[in-house]
């Protein structure tokens, strides 16, 4: 009876050792998880923290600059922000309406057939230098380039300039940092997901079709 008695007490003894030893596995592993749990989160934290530190340090600002000089108007997208933009779209708005290319900026503000109305022997002049969607502007680099010579119509043209607005989407070379300017307001850039594909904007509006055309 004794034996029998200490038998049970050992085996007692041992499903004791083996549970208290099931539960340290179980809670080593918990303590295992939680850390692993908490080290992703540090590490998510600092990437996140790295990231906004590299898209500080690359960050483009595109802006629209408009002057005259004597009897010429000048019009570009300058990069004014440290890293390089992205060109997505470049759209060129007149009274709110959007415009194909800079020919249709030029018949919003002064009307169309502007050389048949120029006097005989006027010098009128008319340059683009654009780019495609996905060009890319350097820090302080200036890009689509447009500019209109006429003694009788550079003043009026200028004068035109707040019915103007420009409206630009660019990203930086980090994936998912795009921003959206619009010249009308004084506004910096709005933050946005992704750029709009727009057909008819400056980027897509050939500048060879424009300058060869006899319909300015």
């Amino acid at each position: 009876m004794a034996d029998d008695n200490d038998r049970v007490s050992q085996v007692a003894r041992g499903v004791r050792i083996d549970l208290l030893i099931a539960v340290c596995a179980l809670l080593i592993s918990s303590l295992a998880a939680g850390a692993s749990w908490w080290q992703a989160r540090v590490l998510s934290a600092q990437t996140e923290v790295l990231q906004e530190q590299l898209g500080a340090q690359v960050w483009p600002y595109v802006t629209v600059n408009a002057g005259i000089n004597s009897d010429t108007v000048r019009f570009g997208i300058t990069n004014q922000g440290l890293g390089p933009a992205v060109l997505r779209s470049a759209s060129v708005l007149v009274d709110g309406v959007p415009r194909v290319g800079f020919t249709g900026l030029l018949h919003a503000i002064l009307g169309p057939k502007l050389i048949a109305r120029s006097p005989h022997g006027e010098r009128l002049g008319f340059t683009v230098d654009s780019g495609p969607p996905g060009s890319v502007i350097r820090p302080g680099e200036e890009t689509i380039g447009f500019s209109f010579t006429s003694k009788r119509y550079a003043g009026r043209f200028l004068a035109g300039y707040r019915r103007m607005s420009f409206q630009i989407c660019y990203c930086a070379i980090i994936p998912g940092k795009c921003w959206r300017s619009d010249s009308a307001t004084t506004k910096d850039p709005e933050p946005v997901q992704s750029c709009p594909e727009i057909p008819n904007d400056l980027l897509h509006t050939s500048a060879l079709d424009e300058i060869l055309s006899r319909n300015i």
